[in-house]
């Protein structure tokens, strides 16, 4: 008995950590998309910089290094120089303020890839780290995070985020369920032809309360009432190409936070909504 006790025992934690690795990748997945536009947006814009012409510049001034003065004021090439100069700093100052806001968008995203991992790295210990952030600027980094996978999908966002003070929340752990959730809802609205597809963020306090409710709402394909009792599931799918990990390991970390995720949707074709949770006074699990 003891034998198959122990043979019981080790099959449920082989099975539990290949769930909880299944979800790792899962959702760093997820982020790598948005990792991966940056990478090749920062790519390109340093194949196709401006900064190249510096060289021609150069050249051009070097081939006439001996009567540089009579060529700046006497040539008509030369007379162009000082306004294409100008006009060529402004170009280079433009495109490296984008290359920057890309590569903090990058580290973001290996940051939250890298506590991700962290998170999971022993079987039964997880990684909680509260910050004091503001909730627009995480939902805005969630946003882009996961535009990556469908770039082409014109999508219509809307916020109606309250004006509300820095709170203190484990960023990453909501990060991994705003992901998912803008994730979903973009799937939500493949195949949606007779409306604008939309995406609706909202933020606020619940009155009398010290929780915090994000929703993500959207009008895409939604739910029927039989799925909705189970879209939470471990493994649970409506989509051909879907594992049923996301939409799992967000209810888990809304838990871990003290918090709860639900969902809400009229039925097919009528969109849903998602809604987060969280208790700003409750104790993070450190699991």
């Amino acid at each position: 008995m003891s034998q198959v006790q122990s043979e019981l025992n080790a099959k449920s934690r082989q099975a539990g950590m290949a769930e909880i690795a299944t979800t790792v990748l899962h959702n760093v997945g997820n982020v790598l998309n948005s990792v991966n536009v940056s990478a090749e947006l920062v790519s390109s814009q340093m194949r196709t910089s401006k900064a190249q012409s510096l060289g021609k510049v150069a050249q051009m001034m070097n081939e006439h290094i001996h009567e540089l003065s009579d060529f700046l004021t006497q040539d008509q090439r030369g007379k162009m120089l000082p306004d294409y100069l100008l006009k060529l700093a402004q170009a280079v100052a433009a495109e490296q303020q984008g290359i920057i806001e890309e590569l903090e968008q990058l580290t973001k995203g290996i940051d939250h890839i890298k506590t991700i991992v962290a998170a999971q790295q022993s079987y039964a210990v997880a990684v909680s780290v509260v910050e004091t952030i503001p909730v627009s600027e995480l939902i805005d980094d969630a946003w882009r995070m996961s535009a990556g996978s469908r770039m082409n999908q014109e999508v219509t966002v809307v916020k109606d985020i309250a004006d509300l003070p820095l709170l203190s929340l484990d960023r990453h752990r909501v990060l991994l369920i705003l992901v998912n959730l803008i994730r979903n809802a973009r799937q939500a609205l493949d195949g949606v032809v007779d409306r604008s597809p939309c995406i609706t963020f909202s933020a606020s306090l619940i009155a009398d309360e010290a929780v915090l409710r994000i929703t993500v709402a959207d009008n895409g394909n939604g739910i029927t009432p039989e799925h909705l009792t189970r879209i939470f599931s471990h493994g649970f799918t409506t989509r051909k190409d879907g594992h049923g990990f996301g939409l799992h390991s967000c209810a888990l970390a809304a838990q871990e936070m003290g918090g709860r995720l639900t969902v809400h949707s009229d039925g097919e074709g009528q969109g849903a909504t998602f809604i987060l949770e969280i208790p700003l006074d409750a104790p993070q699990s450190k699991r």
